[in-house]
């Protein structure tokens, strides 16, 4: 006869239907943010992958558009020496070009891409052609390239784009320059006309990956030159068919990214298009998008399997779930070992059941296999054969008497396993009572949680330690000093700070590479560890940097300070000690900085700034050196922090001064000045040059003010032009390399001198050594630039920092400045006149100007007036002046 079915109580029936909603609603809720990471996972991986590709078809476009006008510059260069011979010998008359025939065809030699050279006179008659000699006569005056620059006075130079050759229908790219007589007027064109080979050559050095194109186009979509070559290639002046291309073109855009289908080879691609600048030239990169993008869709493959196996093992553990609140919640019981096995064994933990003596009944295969006891071993005995002894008996009563106040005890404790291995686990016990009340049975369930504690000491570790050394990283050093500070006010007790950087470990990491590197400062680590007491604190903050902390050293500052003096030449005799690394064997030093910790005002960071200072003193004291804090570094830390903070303020609040100091000739008549930057401070007064100007170069300040000066001086230029007794008069201004090597330098030049309307060739920038340590050919670039104005160029300070006649021969310089330090040497030392002499003999033989600054005695001038030398400045002629003065002066000598 079967058993009746007892049906489940209603609050039963209620939590079951609960508990089953609930586990499905969080499957949903899961797997639906799980496909919304792995999408956004997808999506930008996506994105970067685009953004490679159109990071690296913006580089190659670069690269190829930088070298395409350099194509341009080398042929613009081989015309303007054909128009300065043209300017020299002047335009040759019809029927005697033979001269600038050759000339012509040696220039074509020199650029071997030019096919042809031609002249053009101010008719519009062709004078001479190097291939093309039956052009030679012919009347231009009507096309429309001819009267552009006819026309145009402004327009220079100009590059054409694909124009077919009469004579074979072949494609040629035209570039042309103006010819002008020295009043400016038009005397005519000198045209090149450059084959498209050059450019097919050109990419096939450059090469492509697979998937990779790289064309140039001119601004009517005609091809020039294609990489990598089509199975049939198409000749240079095929029209590319590309609306959207053209689409772009008349939206006037100067660069864009397309992805479309290649009209070339159908292939889709993403292309970077680009204008070369100044050139009617277009330049497109494009890569393969399904080719680039194939290790993406692979991913893509691999996370979608990933996310499709998470959601079916999802599926299975909530089918498990629910299969096992079925099973539970049919069951109903009312015995009390029922109510026990089902408290007991409704988890996976380690268990046991003991009666209400405390005497173990039961265990299960978890507890066996956490603590190593089967059940025959533990039944019948007391569950304290399972102490670890690292608690004491008031631990245990203190759990037992929760227990019986709350009826559940859990937390961490010790246990010992069979084989006396300690262990933790996460401990829970809980009352079983009968239904009158009756105490009748404690369950425990235990879990072992060595790796979690593991786990935790990994962190703490790498928390508070450094990972290489194994010493307390800047985080524990800081808590440290925080307490180490309390610990001394408290007993007023000093200790001490120190430092430690290892000098030239650079040189370690450079010579025997960084592997190395870090044996050498695991070593020092040991080793000054040993050196020190237990209870002091050694740190590695960083790179090579080291910092220890020493407390409770005495209750007398100056007895602290010597025994912190002590450690720290143990410390250095320590590190002095030869260390074998491998196959060599390495000595360093060490620099140490010393702050005695004994102020009760004083926090962390003030006295962290205080040793850091002391070793930056020990550092520029030279290797192996300590030293102690002085207040007087921070007073001048604080200094010039103040110094650089009104330094902000001083062109708002109007305190910028020109002074100005007279240049002059061998009959000491004034042919010019250079204008000084002063500051005139409200509470300082006037403040020397050598203390703000490295303020201002530093702190980039140097840009604005340097703005500010030339604009000053411009405007001075453009009010002297109209007096006639300072209308002769020059200025020269001191330009930063920082200031100079700005993009838009040229283009503030350029607006002020708009603005101003000072006269260009009366302005005259003066520049060091220095600007072209770096980037020479941009300098060389912008100073010609200023050139074509009229702006002149003097090399200021020459011979003082890394002169090279290998860049003064490129350089367009009028001027060379000899430095002072060698002008007031020149009587009394030999190896000083013979610098001097040198420079005044480089200065003719380049055609420069020479000036000597820093002329202060007559005999001075006397030597260099033998010597060569004929514009001076210096104290004997003035001092630096304010403009009143200066003008005063002037006025005063003109009437003598």
């Amino acid at each position: 006869m079967p058993q009746p079915v007892i049906p489940l109580p209603a609050d039963l029936a209620k939590k079951y239907r609960q508990q089953r909603h609930g586990a499905l609603t969080l499957y949903g809720v899961a797997l639906l943010l799980l496909l919304s990471i792995f999408a956004w996972l997808l999506y930008e991986q996506y994105r970067q992958e685009i953004h490679v590709i159109q990071s690296r078809n913006a580089a190659r476009a670069d690269v190829a558009a930088e070298w395409a006008k350099g194509v341009f510059a080398q042929s613009d260069q081989a015309l303007m020496g054909i128009a300065e011979l043209i300017a020299y010998e002047g335009m040759p008359t019809r029927g005697d070009a033979q001269p600038l025939q050759r000339a012509l065809l040696n220039r074509s030699r020199y650029v071997d891409w030019i096919d042809d050279i031609g002249i053009i006179d101010a008719d519009g008659i062709v004078r001479a052609s190097v291939i093309s000699t039956e052009q030679v006569g012919r009347d231009l005056s009507g096309s429309t390239f001819f009267k552009s620059f006819r026309d145009q006075q402004t327009r220079t130079n100009l590059v054409t784009p694909l124009y077919s050759s009469s004579q074979d229908d072949r494609y040629f790219l035209y570039q042309a320059r103006r010819l002008t007589l020295d009043n400016g007027e038009f005397n005519g064109i000198v045209v090149a006309r450059i084959s498209p080979r050059v450019f097919d050559r050109a990419l096939q050095r450059l090469g492509v990956t697979e998937g990779e194109s790289i064309a140039l186009v001119d601004s009517e979509l005609k091809l020039i030159a294609r990489l990598p070559a089509l199975e049939d290639p198409l000749p240079s002046g095929w029209q590319i068919d590309s609306p959207e291309t053209l689409d772009m073109i008349e939206q006037g855009a100067e660069e864009w990214m397309l992805q479309m289908t290649s009209p070339l080879d159908s292939r889709e691609r993403l292309f970077q298009m680009q204008w070369i600048e100044g050139l009617p030239l277009l330049l497109v990169v494009g890569e393969d998008v399904q080719l680039q993008l194939a290790s993406w869709r692979q991913r893509a493959g691999i996370l979608t399997g990933v996310v499709v196996l998470i959601a079916l093992l999802g599926a299975w553990g909530v089918r498990h779930y629910l299969n096992r609140l079925r099973v539970e919640h049919r069951l109903y019981q009312s015995d009390a070992e029922l109510r026990i096995s089902a408290t007991a064994f409704q988890t996976h933990l380690g268990m046991l059941i003991t009666d209400a003596k405390g005497h173990i009944m039961k265990v299960n295969d978890t507890f066996t296999r956490i603590t190593g006891y089967s059940e025959d071993d533990v039944v019948g005995k007391r569950t304290r054969m399972l102490n670890s002894g690292r608690h004491d008996a008031a631990f245990y009563r203190k759990i037992w008497r929760r227990v019986q106040a709350t009826g559940s005890w859990e937390g961490e404790v010790w246990n010992r396993r069979k084989n006396g291995d300690v262990f933790p686990d996460w401990l829970t016990i809980s009352a079983v009572y009968d239904p009158q009340g009756t105490l009748t049975h404690y369950v425990a369930t235990m879990s072992d949680i060595s790796e979690r504690k593991a786990a935790e000491q990994e962190i703490h570790q790498l928390a508070f330690y450094d990972p290489l050394t194994g010493l307390a990283n800047r985080r524990l050093f800081m808590d440290r000093m925080e307490a180490a500070l309390k610990e001394a006010n408290r007993h007023s007790r000093c200790g001490a700070l120190l430092f430690i950087d290892i000098d030239n470990f650079k040189q370690v990491n450079d010579t025997l590479g960084h592997f190395a590197g870090d044996q050498l400062l695991q070593h020092l680590g040991r080793q000054m560890g040993q050196a020190l007491r237990e209870t002091d604190t050694l740190a590695r903050l960083g790179g090579d940097e080291f910092a220890v902390l020493i407390e409770g050293l005495g209750q007398r500052r100056e007895h602290t300070a010597e025994l912190a003096e002590s450690i720290a030449q143990k410390l250095q005799d320590v590190m002095q000690q030869p260390i074998a690394l491998e196959e060599d064997s390495v000595s360093v030093t060490a620099s140490i900085g010393i702050t005695v910790v004994s102020d009760p005002s004083s926090t962390v960071d003030d006295y962290l700034q205080q040793a850091d200072m002391a070793l930056f003193q020990a550092k520029r004291n030279g290797r192996s050196s300590l030293s102690f804090f002085d207040p007087t570094m921070q007073a001048e830390l604080l200094s010039r922090v103040r110094l650089e903070n009104e330094l902000r303020e001083a062109q708002a609040n109007d305190e910028w001064r020109l002074y100005y100091q007279p240049q002059v000739d061998q009959a000491g008549r004034c042919i010019g000045v250079e204008g000084l930057l002063r500051w005139q401070h409200p509470e300082r007064g006037l403040v020397s040059p050598g203390v703000f100007i490295p303020l201002l170069e530093t702190t980039e300040l140097i840009n604005p003010v340097g703005d500010w000066v030339l604009e000053t001086a411009c405007r001075q230029l453009a009010q002297w032009a109209h007096h006639p007794a300072f209308a002769e008069l020059s200025v020269a201004v001191n330009v930063s390399p920082l200031q100079f090597r700005q993009v838009d330098f040229v283009a503030k030049v350029e607006a002020i001198l708009q603005r101003t309307q000072a006269p260009c060739h009366k302005l005259k920038l003066e520049v060091t050594e220095s600007l072209f340590l770096e980037e020479r050919d941009d300098a060389r670039d912008k100073m010609l630039r200023l050139k074509q104005k009229g702006v002149r160029f003097s090399l200021d300070d020459f011979g003082t920092g890394y002169s090279s006649l290998a860049y003064l021969a490129h350089l367009p310089l009028d001027q060379l400045k000899i430095d002072q330090s060698f002008v007031q040497q020149v009587i009394h030392s030999k190896a000083n006149a013979a610098i001097v002499e040198s420079t005044i003999a480089l200065a003719q033989s380049l055609s420069l100007e020479v000036i000597a600054e820093g002329v202060e005695r007559d005999d001075q001038q006397a030597w260099l007036l033998t010597h060569g030398c004929r514009t001076y400045q210096g104290y004997r002629y003035g001092r630096p002046m304010p403009l009143d003065a200066l003008e005063a002066m002037l006025s005063a000598e003109s009437t003598i």
